[in-house]
């Protein structure tokens, strides 16, 4: 039975404090791989809960994959493999020193709030916007990020980690400089541009297959990936979320040695439509193995073109090595605004903006597929997070002929094939949907 305090007056919602209690639970053993958990209805009971917060409780620890539904059985915990290594001290002090396509809505970026900011930043300390700002980009915007991702995602940053950059592609040329590696692991399918840009720098691209849950660790570990590049919270396309125990198994084989890394590309973290948000790898990283990489261009606007990645402590004195001298390449006119709109919460109001308004559209393209006998029988997945979903057909029609089927009836969509490099001999009848 669990039974469980539940404080009432935290502002947190109580399926979240569920969640967090059967979840230290599974990571300290006391729930064991394959246990049975209650049903909803028994939890619920035992806890003096609504049944739809013991079932909110459950679908966010499935879609993190700490426990798995089978049909007619129940609820069962996975099994979790957790790295453990020594913790570096906590006396070791920092010393200063595009992911994906489809884009968002234009009416949906903040112009007037923007505008005013701008306004204020032009004619208040005009010294500051003409000098030269580090390498790292400005303080004052890698400060309000930390903030910013210790509240959405309870993410432990400091501003000193962070490294600000005009655009994704740039970052993955800082991290080509900086890593010394030729050999990096890309996603089977996934986001092409990640490769080319990879390739484009001379380095050697292996494509690692996805899984249901995240990357096959196997074909991983018989390759010779010295960095891993993932998306492990929302993969694109297939919408997959790495399980937990993958993401324990991926640090452990970044830890296997000193040269391996993995670059957690967390391109539209912020735009989770149901539940929490997925924890990042970053956060799970004892070993400081995990490169964090995210950026504005979904949230905000591609055309800002500013990105960050979040080194770890221990790659901090190499980068300034190596890198210190290279000139930050975002305008320091636009840093200083971002770092006062997400400062004056203006981020945080945008984003629920953007979340209530994909939500809806969401449901208006759910509805419309039940218009149409395409889509009987049709599994949606991946829907819960990003501007897209992913639907499997029941059909006996080509990937081709699909596509063309769907178009007919008025659906912006595209074919997963189109996203693998080595495209499957077999039809997938699998298709993608954008919100």
């Amino acid at each position: 039975m669990l039974t469980y305090q539940l404080e009432y007056a935290r502002t947190e919602p109580l399926y979240l404090q569920i969640y967090e209690h059967i979840r230290k639970d599974m990571e300290s053993g006391r729930i064991r791989a394959g246990e049975k958990l209650p049903s909803k209805r028994a939890l619920a009971l035992q806890l003096g809960v609504s049944v739809m917060t013991a079932e909110n409780a459950y679908h966010q620890l499935e879609a993190e994959g700490y426990i798995r539904s089978v049909p007619k059985k129940g609820w069962f915990a996975e099994k979790i493999s957790i790295l453990q290594p020594e913790r570096k001290s906590s006396a070791q002090k920092v010393q200063k020193a595009e992911t994906a396509p489809h884009q968002p809505e234009h009416m949906l970026f903040p112009f007037s709030v923007w505008a005013k900011i701008m306004r204020e930043i032009l004619a208040s300390d005009q010294a500051r916007l003409m000098t030269k700002l580090p390498c790292e980009g400005a303080y004052e915007l890698r400060t309000a990020i930390a903030e910013h991702l210790w509240n959405f995602r309870n993410m432990q940053v400091q501003p000193e980690q962070i490294i600000i950059g005009a655009g994704t592609e740039y970052l993955y040329m800082l991290l080509h400089l900086l890593l010394d590696e030729t050999v990096f692991g890309v996603e089977e399918p996934g986001y092409s541009r990640i490769a080319d840009i990879y390739t484009g720098l001379g380095l050697e691209c292996i494509r690692i297959p996805m899984q249901e849950d995240g990357i096959d660790l196997n074909a991983l570990q018989n390759s010779r990936t010295e960095i891993m590049h993932i998306s492990p919270s929302h993969h694109f396309p297939t919408g997959a979320v790495t399980s937990i125990g993958k993401r324990y198994a991926l640090l452990g084989w970044a830890a296997e040695h000193p040269s391996r890394y993995l670059i957690e590309d967390d391109y539209d973290s912020e735009l989770r439509l149901s539940g929490k948000p997925i924890p990042a790898l970053f956060s799970l990283d004892v070993m400081e193995k995990v490169i964090y990489i995210n950026t504005f261009s979904k949230t905000l606007t591609p055309t800002i073109r500013i990105s960050y990645m979040i080194l770890p402590v221990s790659l901090l004195e190499k980068f300034h090595q190596k890198l210190g001298r290279c000139a930050c390449t975002v305008s320091n006119f636009e840093q200083y605004a971002l770092a006062e709109f997400i400062k004056k919460g203006c981020f945080e109001k945008h984003l629920h903006r953007m979340r209530k308004y994909y939500k809806e559209r969401r449901q208006i393209l759910f509805a419309r597929m039940k218009e149409y006998t395409i889509f009987q029988n049709a599994v949606i997945l991946g829907e819960d997070a990003g501007l897209h979903c992913l639907v499997r057909f029941q059909t006996g029609l080509s990937d081709a002929a699909l596509l063309e089927e769907v178009q007919k009836a008025g659906f912006q969509a595209s074919a997963l094939r189109e996203h693998y490099h080595e495209k499957p001999e077999e039809d997938l009848h699998c298709l993608l949907f954008y919100y």
